[in-house]
């Protein structure tokens, strides 16, 4: 009797070792979820590690987990790892970071193995395609593909179904913007430009002023047979609701011979942060508006002169709904 029970278990774990080795060598598992709020704000919250505190299903798991971070937490390079008794230590690397796009991670769990992860964010209106996953190998032990095939899987997709909720409700909660607007980084320009002093209210005698001062600069120019390389632009040193300085400029080669009245200058060069307004000036101080209430949200502080680019004004235009007017500010 005792004989064929004997027999009976070392064949079911036979079958089940044999079963094993047919089991799949390699699990993938993905999952994706739409949230109602622009490609970065979900971007942000992977792209720093430190952040991931916030929404990662495994720090729920264990409150005692201990996780140290590298130099770098921020984009490519960078890292952390972590101590713990109920799951093991590990280390996570994040191996490339495309800019509101995607990331990819390489994570160590040091003698339990490897794995890559992979986070896509794919925008589609007002919306964003957010898509986490994860793939790794169990190698030829039939043990770990049982282990693999009975319980990862599941506990993965439970993980992504809370880390999408979380990151989710995180990225709704941040403001919305009633323009579009980015950060990129700029290379400088040269110009000749005059300035004056004058009050913003009446944007009327705005145009006119800014219509005389490049005509000036146009006679200038003219005279000293240079040309115009590029779209006119006006920068603003100081500007208040009751009186702003103004400067109206037109871009040149670094090069130009002109009157010692009319240096050629340079503007900025770094990281701003940029809307294009499309319509009539009316609708500029809006964007502006937005734009400040972007610098507080993302904790950005002004770095010069803010500056205006008039791809399509009144002088080339003259359907104001058509106008577009490029504004930036630049920042630290």
């Amino acid at each position: 009797m005792w004989k064929k029970i004997l027999f009976g278990l070392l064949g079911l774990v036979v079958l089940l070792v044999l079963v094993g080795f047919l089991l799949p060598g390699k699990m993938e598992v993905s999952r994706s979820l739409s949230v109602n709020a622009p490609a970065e704000y979900s971007f942000e919250e992977v792209n720093s590690l430190p952040n991931w505190e916030k929404w990662l299903y495994w720090n729920t798991q264990d409150p005692n987990m201990k996780v140290t971070y590298a130099e770098k937490t921020n984009g490519e390079g960078g890292s952390y790892s972590w101590e713990s008794e109920k799951m093991g230590p590990g280390k996570i690397t994040i191996t490339e970071s495309v800019p509101f796009r995607s990331i990819k991670c390489d994570l160590d769990f040091m003698e339990q193995g490897t794995a890559k992860a992979w986070y896509n964010f794919e925008p589609s209106g007002d919306s964003t395609t957010v898509t986490m996953g994860m793939s790794t190998e169990f190698g030829i032990n039939p043990l770990v593909r049982w282990m693999g095939f009975a319980m990862m899987e599941r506990e993965m997709n439970k993980a992504f179904e809370y880390n999408l909720n979380k990151l989710k409700e995180l990225a709704e909660a941040k403001p919305k913007f009633a323009v579009k607007i980015k950060e990129e980084e700029v290379i400088p320009v040269s110009y000749i430009g005059t300035s004056y002093t004058m009050s913003p209210k009446d944007m009327k005698a705005v145009m006119t002023q800014m219509e005389k001062m490049y005509g000036e600069l146009g006679a200038v120019l003219k005279k000293s047979k240079v040309e115009v390389n590029g779209n006119s632009f006006a920068l603003f040193p100081r500007f208040t609701p009751e009186s702003m300085d103004m400067t109206c400029a037109l871009p040149v080669n670094p090069d130009a011979k002109l009157p010692a009245k009319y240096p050629v200058l340079q503007t900025y060069a770094g990281k701003v942060v940029k809307v294009t307004h499309v319509g009539s000036y009316d609708g500029i101080e809006a964007a502006h508006n937005e734009i400040a209430k972007y610098l507080e949200f993302k904790k950005l502080e002004i770095n010069g002169v803010v500056w205006e680019v008039y791809v399509t004004s009144p002088a080339t235009e003259p359907d104001p709904a058509k106008w577009v007017t490029e504004i930036y500010y630049p920042v630290k």
